[in-house]
């Protein structure tokens, strides 16, 4: 009988250890339509700014990414077919009943509300065949149900499931031959593109800009499976990993692995990159108590992205609201001309224009400056934390939603109720070896406690002494303070000429404990007050927006689709 599978590819633009082409009954299948649909959505304008939901560095990445994969799956036997439209408008099209649809589930309540739709518009007896493979340990394995329960904090999570649960075994990649056929003719009625997907892109109206290069970076990312592998041996035999404890914390694209961009967009697997460092801890000896201390840490950062997405999945739209899956209020402000200031780098604190214009400039910023600056917008600025989230999701290259909102909330502190047992949230790291909690390590104490509920706050003029001692990144990319004598950059009042004075930070702000202003900063009353909390369940769209104060129009919840639909990030 014939048969039809159709594979719609979302974030794992990859052939090597894809679940997608492994599905049971897809080899059965008489015809495989390998399918990615770009959906419009998520090129359409912010409503929390004058910028796209994409920007131009991710979606560059992207579509170098379908570009290689066309090529790689026709190398096998097979073809990428690449869609402009919605995936619940494009895929229904291409199921007859009795064909069957396989693809890689997501853990957002966008991307879910996206494929609820999709099985709405299913003809009758289609099969669906999902599966959930972003995250390193499959959601199956972990002995309870995520949407039922949650370990908190982090360090529970840590200590006792990722202990506990062995990361799965990659796939190998299909060979030729081993895929069903690809029976694509004009009969389809779709706009097929080849072999340059990127100039699907450009035929939305969306303009070649969204596809320039990063002009002043580092490093430049290139969109592809072999990409990928190609930085993850090199960034493991040079060995990168093997000093990762001591750069991972450093303000340069060079101390990173580099590797994220290509995880966000599913051309590596975690899997992969796990089992890769499992074998060079194996090659390269172990640290006296039986590991390597590096490698460890490194595994560490992925157990962290999957506990993001694990979060998300287990509070759904709370995670994107103001209050958070907490539920906690608390009087944010909006200012665009603050707003403004901290996107372009011309808050007058030093670190944070720095980070802020590398952002702009290759869309990838550290690790350790991604804290920085969102403890200054929030904690600093007390600027509604998911401007922030917003801004990061359309500039950053390895933009992924769970880690992204997940790590903003969690620095606003609405991730979870706060509490005697978990001060810190879901930053509750779990046993700390002998110190105490919270004791000073090696490089510093980012997370001091306020005053107020454990508030994370990271000092920037305190973390440039740490980690721009030297003043090297600041000199880079604040060009205007070149000038300015060796040692002083990050303790001068003002700047040079052509140099903004610092921002106004709120007196709420200033009460804190472990907070001092930016030298010269002024004083000022916030101009916006939060909407109120609900006792009970959060509040809905509607809801949010008749609660709005009357003196400016504020955006829909973070990552709220329109009325007509939803949106979410590129692919």
């Amino acid at each position: 009988m014939s048969r039809r599978a159709v594979a719609w590819l979302r974030n794992d633009l990859r052939l090597h250890d894809n679940e997608l082409f492994h599905v049971r009954g897809l080899q059965a299948a008489s015809e495989l339509l390998v399918v990615y649909c770009i959906d419009p959505r998520h090129w359409e304008q912010s409503p929390w700014g004058d910028h796209r939901r994409c920007g131009p560095f991710r979606s560059r990445l992207i579509a170098e990414s379908l570009e290689v994969l066309a090529e790689s799956l026709h190398s096998i036997g097979s073809r990428l077919i690449t869609v402009a439209g919605r995936p619940e408008e494009v895929l229904p099209q291409l199921l007859p009943p009795g064909s069957m649809l396989v693809y890689q589930a997501e853990d957002t309540h966008d991307e879910q509300q996206v494929e609820e739709a999709i099985h709405r518009r299913l003809q009758a007896n289609v099969e669906v065949c999902r599966h959930f493979g972003q995250t390193l340990r499959n959601r199956e394995d972990l002995g309870f149900d995520i949407l039922e329960w949650l370990p908190l904090p982090f360090g529970r999570f840590y200590h006792e499931t990722c202990a506990a649960v062995t990361p799965r075994k990659e796939l190998p990649a299909p060979g030729k031959g081993q895929l069903p056929p690809s029976k694509v003719d004009a009969g389809l009625g779709l706009d097929m593109v080849q072999p340059v997907a990127g100039c699907l892109l450009q035929a939305m109206g969306l303009g070649s800009e969204l596809l320039q290069e990063p002009s002043a970076g580092e490093f430049q990312w290139r969109g592809g499976e072999a990409e990928a592998w190609k930085q993850l041996e090199s960034y493991y035999t040079k060995t990168g990993l093997g000093r990762y404890q001591q750069t991972r914390n450093q303000l340069h694209c060079h101390c990173s692995s580099r590797l994220s961009p290509w995880m966000a967009v599913g051309c590596l697997s975690p899997r992969s990159v796990y089992w890769r460092a499992v074998q060079f801890e194996r090659e390269n000896g172990k640290d006296n108590d039986g590991r390597f201390d590096h490698v460890q840490k490194f595994i560490f950062q992925l157990c962290w992205r999957d506990y993001f997405h694990f979060y998300c999945a287990h509070f759904g739209r709370r995670v994107f609201f103001l209050s958070g899956p907490a539920r906690r209020a608390r009087s944010w402000r909006r200012d665009a001309a603050i707003e403004q200031s901290w996107k372009q780098g011309r808050t007058g604190v030093p670190l944070v224009d720095g980070l802020m214009r590398e952002l702009a400039a290759t869309g990838f910023m550290a690790n350790r400056g991604r804290y920085i600056v969102a403890s200054y917008l929030i904690h600093y600025l007390n600027i509604d934390w998911r401007v922030g989230a917003d801004w990061f999701e359309s500039l950053l290259l390895d933009h992924d939603v769970c880690s992204n909102y997940g790590e903003w909330a969690s620095m606003a502190n609405i991730a979870v109720d706060l509490g005697d047992k978990y001060p810190l949230g879901l930053k509750g790291r779990g046993p700390t070896g002998g110190r105490r909690p919270g004791a000073r390590g090696g490089g510093g104490d980012p997370w001091a406690r306020g005053v107020e509920l454990g508030d994370s706050i990271f000092d920037p003029f305190e973390q440039a002494r740490q980690y721009d001692r030297d003043e090297s990144y600041v000199r880079r990319w604040v060009p205007e303070l070149r000038s300015v004598p060796v040692g002083s950059i990050h303790g001068q009042p003002r700047g040079p000429s052509g140099y903004p004075s610092p921002v106004a930070v709120e007196p709420v702000i200033l009460s804190r404990r472990c907070i001092r202003p930016a030298p010269g900063a002024k004083e000022v009353q916030p101009k916006q007050q939060s909407l109120p909390r609900k006792a009970e369940d959060p509040p809905t769209r509607k809801e949010q927006f008749a609660a709005a104060p009357p003196s400016h129009s504020l955006p829909r919840p973070a990552r709220r689709w329109q009325a007509k639909g939803t949106r979410s990030m590129a692919a």
